[in-house]
């Protein structure tokens, strides 16, 4: 049932992909064809992560993190620091194949903004041999101190993870939508992201990773580099 259910949600990503890639050549055939230039700009930043995790009782792991952002690689004088995301939250796992996370996190943008998050996740997976095929559901919302404003999003990532054999590296590669939930958006999607990564598992308690993701939003590309670490007592 697992397998046929994530299947299913599989289709239904692939799916949207396909409306996506034609919807944004739509909004780029239009203007051109009007004469006016679309050239949409293209950025590079890079993102440090830090998380502890303590699994409190069986299946139940609380969890500390810190995201650091520098951008504009791209953009000559302008300021690297993007931003700073600070969270916590727990992680639940009911059965082997199901993972729930809730979260809040705080967030200092440049330019002494600051936001308010609050995160709600449900993973189904499905292993086969050394894979596993998951798709995350993300509902967020997010408040701006700054005009008082609220931000409701849906982000969904479809991820396949793959342990290589008598090592302890594993890889994985990603593609996720961010898909607003305003009543009237100016798009129905708000970005769309591809990334790749490869994790170290140091040892039970230290896993250290490096990835890189493309986005594009109906404006602009981007590029970004990272590593993460994590410091986990799991049980």
């Amino acid at each position: 049932m697992m397998k046929k259910i994530t299947l299913l949600l599989f289709s239904l990503f692939v799916s949207s992909v396909y409306l996506f890639a034609a919807e944004d050549q739509h909004h780029q055939a239009a203007p051109k064809a009007r004469g006016i230039e679309t050239e949409k700009p293209t950025n590079m930043g890079s993102e440090v992560d830090v998380y502890v995790e303590y699994d409190v009782v069986k299946n139940v792991t609380l969890f500390l993190g810190e995201e650091f952002y520098l951008s504009n690689f791209l953009t000559p004088n302008a300021p690297l620091f993007d931003a700073s995301y600070t969270s916590v939250g727990v992680n639940y796992k009911p059965h082997p194949r199901v993972s729930l996370l809730g979260a809040y996190e705080f967030q200092y943008l440049a330019g002494d903004e600051m936001r308010h998050r609050l995160k709600l996740m449900v993973t189904p997976n499905v292993k086969f041999g050394d894979f596993t095929l998951s798709l995350r559901e993300r509902f967020q919302m997010t408040y701006s101190m700054a005009d008082q404003s609220y931000d409701w999003l849906l982000r969904s990532r479809l991820r396949l993870d793959y342990m290589i054999p008598s090592t302890p590296l594993g890889t994985y590669i990603y593609a996720e939508m961010y898909n607003p939930l305003e009543a009237n958006p100016a798009c129905w999607y708000d970005m769309f992201g591809y990334g790749a990564g490869l994790d170290w598992v140091i040892d039970d308690n230290n896993i250290l990773g490096l990835f890189y993701e493309f986005s594009h939003s109906v404006d602009s590309y981007y590029h970004l580099i990272g590593v993460a670490y994590v410091l986990g007592w799991w049980k």
